[in-house]
């Protein structure tokens, strides 16, 4: 019986062609990881984009809101608007025509007043303000330095015995540069590019955009907006 085997040429080019296929297949895991990596990349940076947006709508469609004053004879909010100082005020920090600061105030305990408790059933006496710890009631948003910060305001830099002048200040230009401000994303991680709000529609509505990219991989980007209707908006008491 006759047995033949494969000679050097043949045995060659099976390598060849095996050591081919590898590669390609390797070429090919190689891909797909890149753009498994990519695809979780971007993903990651929507999704703390869009999460911190909704925040910012959440909390901004509630500027203006005051509970009904069932348990004071005076409310205070007179002390922090006017017919030009409403109770949400946009500016531009960084100079030019995009605002990029937001402030505003509602009332979040629900006790019909700007700040927590007062005495005397009265918001107001001997025109300053009487209610106890009105940091827990102002809020705001701005770009700085590349990160989006949420305005967190000490204690011991808002007078709870405010009058007129001082207490239109929280809401104002300045208060864009004080008080307290910490970052809503990981400075680590993200950066922020843009962040600007615009008016809508005669001012029922606000847009917000925002824009920002990774810090380690900065050709990762993404961009997002939102309208947010401001249901209490004009509202004064």
């Amino acid at each position: 019986m006759l047995f033949r085997g494969y000679s050097l040429l043949s045995l060659m080019i099976s390598l060849s062609l095996s050591s081919l296929l590898l590669l390609v297949a390797i070429a090919f895991y190689v891909d797909v990881q890149r753009q498994n990596r990519a695809i979780h990349f971007q993903m990651q940076l929507q999704t703390e984009l869009e999460r911190v947006i909704q925040l910012m709508g959440k909390d901004i469609r509630r500027a203006g809101f005051r509970a009904p004053p069932e348990t004071t004879n005076q409310v205070n909010f007179s002390l922090f608007e006017s017919e030009t100082q409403a109770s949400l005020q946009l500016f531009s920090i960084h100079g030019g025509n995009v605002s990029d600061c937001i402030l505003f105030f509602y009332d979040l305990d629900m006790n019909g007043c700007l700040g927590g408790k007062f005495k005397e059933k009265t918001c107001i006496k001997d025109g300053r303000n009487n209610t106890s710890h009105l940091e827990r009631e102002l809020f705001g948003y701005r770009l700085n330095n590349g990160m989006l910060e949420t305005r967190l305001t000490y204690k011991s830099a808002v007078n709870s015995r405010c009058k007129l002048a001082e207490c239109r200040t929280y809401l104002q230009q300045s208060a864009c540069h004080s008080g307290g401000w910490v970052d809503l994303l990981d400075d680590q991680e993200y950066i922020i590019s843009d962040l600007s709000f615009h008016w809508l529609m005669g001012k029922p509505a606000l847009e917000i955009y925002l824009k920002g990219y990774l810090k380690k991989q900065p050709h990762f980007q993404y961009e997002t907006t939102m309208v947010v209707p401001l249901l209490n908006h004009g509202e004064k008491q």
